[in-house]
């Protein structure tokens, strides 16, 4: 997790928008939305909205994550 926060740092330092991590071994998504100062934790089951599109929402139940 180190890693991810030194990454979180810089991305939010650099004028990135929105960080999502896919953590295949663990089954979840984080997903840093910086404009809104907002996180959200969900499963490999969701299906999740990106914060800085209006209609736009990955179905991670289709995707084969291996």
């Amino acid at each position: 997790m180190r890693f991810y926060n030194k990454k979180l740092f810089k991305y939010r330092m650099t004028g990135v928008r929105e960080y999502w991590i896919v953590d295949p071994m663990k089954q979840q998504i984080i997903v840093y939305n910086f404009e809104h100062d907002t996180f959200g934790e969900y499963s490999l089951s969701d299906k999740v909205k990106a914060g800085i599109y209006e209609n736009f929402e990955i179905d991670f139940t289709e995707i084969s994550i291996e």
